[in-house]
């Protein structure tokens, strides 16, 4: 992108413990799980309790968010907020749909309805803040987070705004849980979710959640994280192709392929899908880090979301946990100064996302 966009405030709630941004600084939790579900923070340190009793875990999850972001980044103001969410706000829907169920499709209570849209993440944030400034949800799936990012770096393009909230939610239930154990595509046994890659042989992958918010800003300060440089989404079937697109993407900023110093890959753990995104990574980079963060969240259409949220912090300074490690091909004490994130899409797997950090130089 032509103008510089900074990362100055992040924050993330997710499976294992990040709500103080402390996730490189804690022993990670290897107990067995058939899926990947959030450690929720104490909401009511957040969110006033006869409010918190009507809101679902997805709208609570995008005002604590939204808070601490907003605390991490010393802003009191915004001028856009930016939400992506690829499955929505499941337990109202499923609510509301069993309610039309068991009630014969009378006297049903509308709130559940009312809560079951996308965008209402980004309208409870609106409320809860007084503000009247650009509000916008993309739910485009596997590529809700890039299409949101793509929008913001838009934005900053026009010169409108100087500061935007971007956050990134997605949700799991239980009954979202017993509808998916139907097929084969899900694990339902529980398992160390920090050791998936270690199986050859691995069909199903873990379910996941997570939520994850930024302050992106056009203006650098001296607790700006990492620098945003691009964001790319496109949808190709062939191998040549997809690496054809990541080449340009790099180049179109002014890098070489060996100028990226760590990738986050998608992978998830099913053998046929990480080998195929590993093989790209490694015809590309050959001797470059390769990360992963589905182990963290598990599968879900948001996921890469925190694979920025670990990245920016990788970028500012802090040493990353060996578990996030893929394949380690560099020293161990490597600090990183491009980051790349490749998002691949699980049950579509033809959707690519790509994200560009780069390391903010004193």
């Amino acid at each position: 992108m032509l103008k510089p966009i900074y990362i100055n405030g992040i924050h993330s709630i997710a499976p294992q413990a990040c709500f103080e941004n402390g996730f490189f600084d804690k022993e990670l939790d290897h107990s067995p799980k058939s899926n990947l579900k959030i450690i929720p923070p104490k909401y009511t340190d957040y969110i006033a309790g006869k409010k918190l009793r009507r809101m679902t875990k997805l709208i609570r999850l995008g005002l604590v968010g939204t808070q601490k972001v907003m605390e991490d980044a010393k802003v009191k103001e915004i001028d856009s907020i930016i939400i992506a969410t690829g499955n929505g706000n499941i337990s109202d829907t499923q609510k509301f749909v069993n309610a039309v169920l068991d009630n014969d499709e009378k006297m049903l209570v509308p709130t559940s309805f009312v809560q079951s849209t996308n965008n209402v993440v980004a309208g409870s944030i609106a409320l809860m803040l007084k503000s009247e400034c650009y509000n916008m949800t993309y739910t485009h799936h596997n590529s809700s987070f890039e299409m949101a990012l793509l929008d913001g770096l838009m934005l900053f393009e026009e010169g409108n705004v100087n500061t935007i909230l971007l956050g990134a939610v997605d949700e799991i239930t239980d009954e979202n849980i017993k509808l998916r154990n139907n097929c084969n595509l899900w694990t339902k046994e529980a398992i160390d979710p920090l050791s998936i890659y270690h199986h050859t042989k691995r069909t199903s992958a873990l379910m996941g959640e997570s939520s994850s918010f930024f302050i992106l800003s056009n203006q650098k300060t001296n607790d700006s994280y990492a620098e945003l440089l691009d964001v790319d989404l496109f949808y190709y079937s062939q191998k040549n192709k997809v690496e054809n697109r990541i080449k340009e993407f790099i180049l179109r900023n002014d890098l070489s392929l060996a100028e990226i110093d760590l990738v986050f890959g998608g992978f998830n753990g099913v053998s046929s899908y990480d080998q195929a995104l590993e093989t790209i990574i490694n015809n590309l980079f050959p001797e470059t880090h390769i990360a992963a963060y589905k182990h963290i969240v598990g599968e879900h259409p948001s996921s890469s979301a925190f694979a920025m949220w670990m990245a920016v912090q990788n970028l500012s300074g802090k040493t990353a946990p060996k578990e996030i490690y893929y394949k380690n091909n560099s020293k161990s004490n490597h600090k990183p100064k491009h980051i790349l994130i490749l998002h691949k899409a699980y049950l579509s797997e033809e959707d690519y996302g790509l994200i560009l950090l780069k390391k903010i130089c004193s």
